[in-house]
């Protein structure tokens, strides 16, 4: 099985068919201590699911709407638009995911992103900048702070020439932020543990 969806996946389908699928034939071992990360998808063919990958294999959940689920470890809100787009080419943006990684990257489902995300306590934004205003934006919440924050602490916006750098590995992200091309707003201290813990990931890509 390919390691991104195929083009026109809807985000249900993603969730309810292809992820458990992905997870599967991948090989992947479950975690013993596995976060349950919840994903909010606004707009058109958006949904609420959970994900939890423990030792007796993947559970995605559908939340109704509605319906509050069990608090998560992470929660992740994007538009259905900005979700999807990391999986097919958008000109506008840079290429959010690195080569070698699969979708299920995304949801922090390796034991060494675990690791990393229970050192953040709080909701964060990370904006990319594209062309012709076009911006994508991921909204996370780390930890109980940042699951029950009504808004993000912090904001770490990113050129896409930039992104593409940390993405690359061509550039360092004290680099990056010292020469002004991220910018921060906020809890800054909040905002560096999130970009050490970006760059930490993409660097394994």
């Amino acid at each position: 099985m390919s390691q991104r969806p195929p083009p026109g996946t809807s985000a249900a389908d993603f969730f309810e068919s292809w992820l458990p699928q992905a997870f599967e034939e991948g090989g992947r071992a479950g975690l013993d201590d596995p976060p349950l990360v919840r994903i909010t998808l606004s707009g058109e063919g958006g949904g609420d699911w959970t994900v939890r990958a423990g030792a007796d294999g993947l559970t995605v959940s559908r939340v109704p709407p509605g319906r509050r689920s069990v608090d998560p470890t992470l929660w992740l809100r994007q538009t259905t638009a900005d979700f999807l787009a990391a999986f097919t080419a958008d000109s506008d943006l840079p290429e959010l995911l690195p080569a070698r990684w699969s979708a299920l990257d995304l949801l922090f489902l390796d034991p060494r992103d675990v690791e990393l995300s229970r050192q953040i306590d709080g909701r964060i934004l990370v904006e990319i900048a594209g062309k012709r205003r076009r911006r994508w934006a991921l909204d996370v919440g780390f930890g109980k702070a940042g699951v029950t924050a009504g808004r993000p602490r912090a904001t770490i916006k990113i050129d896409g020439a930039s992104y593409d750098g940390l993405r690359t590995g061509t550039i360092a992200p004290m680099q990056a932020l010292l020469q002004g091309h991220v910018k921060i707003e906020g809890d800054r201290a909040l905002a560096m543990q999130a970009l050490l813990l970006t760059a930490a990931r993409l660097g394994r890509g």
